[in-house]
């Protein structure tokens, strides 16, 4: 970069920006920023500076806003998340950056790990908005799933006496309306048969309710392939963030093979 296209600090109208950031910086790490050189140097694009300071901003917002009590994180943490964090000029990831570096400097949480920023920098809008909707249907799928696991195991014992003993009051009526099997196909006794049948696979389904309620809380969400593009969906499984799951199949295939020199594939 030549010196006339060089940051001049003291002219530039982000100088009341700049004074901000700077102060929510100095906060987070040690020693001063000027030492580390993270916002200010010769050689750092105007572009980028600009980011760095918005999203520093929107950061220092949020934590007024939340009364979060910020603690100092390692340089090693926060260059590497500067750095990456100064390419992005979407306003809505900018969002996403200062909330990353808000858990990040959150006292409480202390989420402090170098890959989330680089997994962030990786992602395009559209590829975390994606995700953002899967983890929110998952969260209120779940969360569904839950209330009525506990709804179920607290009732469970009180269902079961119930069944049980609507179970025993048919199966004593069957054998009262036919004690010696004069009237077994009556339509009432048929009727009988029917609802004592019914009951025993409600008793049945109870043993394995919990243990399927169980499995589909723990069953991983789908993501709609039909919202991304290929290489978009192959992005967010090289960063780890979803696997492909092949499911069994039972049902018959079709293979084509060749039925003689002249003849066309053949079906099997």
């Amino acid at each position: 970069m030549s010196d006339d296209k060089k940051i001049d600090v003291s002219s530039t109208t982000i100088e009341k920006g700049i004074d901000v950031a700077k102060s929510f910086v100095d906060k987070l790490v040690s020693p001063s920023i000027e030492e580390l050189g993270l916002l200010v140097k010769d050689q750092i694009s105007l572009w980028r500076f600009n980011n760095q300071i918005k999203i520093l901003n929107k950061a220092k917002s949020i934590c007024e806003k939340n009364q979060i009590n910020v603690t100092a994180i390692p340089a090693k943490l926060l260059c590497p998340y500067l750095e990456n964090a100064s390419l992005e000029d979407d306003n809505e990831l900018q969002d996403k950056w200062a909330i990353l570096l808000v858990n990040m400097v959150d006292s409480k949480q202390n989420i402090q790990n170098h890959v989330f920023p680089y997994i962030l920098s990786q992602l395009s809008k559209d590829e975390f908005n994606l995700l953002e909707s899967v983890l929110i249907e998952k969260k209120r799928r779940t969360s569904e799933l839950e209330k009525e696991l506990a709804s179920f195991c607290k009732d469970k014992e009180n269902i079961e006496n119930n069944l049980k003993s609507e179970l025993l009051d048919l199966e004593k009526n069957l054998k009262e309306l036919s004690p010696n099997g004069k009237y077994a196909y009556s339509k009432e006794s048929m009727e009988l048969r029917s609802s004592i049948r019914s009951i025993s696979g409600e008793l049945q389904s109870i043993k394995f309710k919990e243990s399927r309620l169980k499995r589909k809380i723990a069953t991983p969400e789908v993501i709609p392939e039909q919202n991304l593009k290929e290489f978009e969906m192959a992005n967010i499984i090289r960063l780890g963030l979803a696997k492909v799951v092949y499911e069994s199949n039972a049902g018959t295939h079709s293979i084509d093979i060749p039925a003689g020199d002249r003849d066309s594939y053949t079906s099997v």
